[in-house]
C-alpha cells in the first residue's frame, strides 16, 4: 500500500496559529543538535504563536521558544489536520 505524499514547507512560511509536525531539520549538524536539545525533534508537534516578520514564537508542549528567521527556514514541517 502506498503512503500518502507529505507536503513539507519551512516553519517560517507556516503562519501564525498553525499547528505543524516537525519533519526534518536541514542545515548544519550543530544547529540540528541544539534544536533537538530544545525539544525540536522529528515528529514533535509545534504551534506558531506569533510571527514577528522574522522571529517566530513557537510552542512545543509547555515550552515557548523564539527562533530567528534563518533557523525557522531550516526547519521543515507539515501541517496537522
Amino acid at each position: 500500500m502506498m503512503q500518502p505524499v507529505q507536503c513539507t514547507l519551512p516553519l517560517a512560511m507556516a503562519g501564525t496559529g498553525t499547528r505543524v509536525r516537525l519533519v526534518e531539520v536541514t542545515g548544519n549538524q550543530r544547529s540540528a543538535r541544539r534544536l533537538a536539545e530544545l525539544g525540536l525533534i522529528p515528529g514533535s508537534h509545534l504551534t506558531i504563536m506569533n510571527d514577528h516578520g522574522g522571529t517566530l514564537l513557537i510552542a512545543v508542549g509547555d515550552t515557548r521558544l523564539a527562533l530567528g528567521a534563518g533557523v525557522a527556514h531550516s526547519v521543515l514541517v507539515s501541517a496537522l489536520d
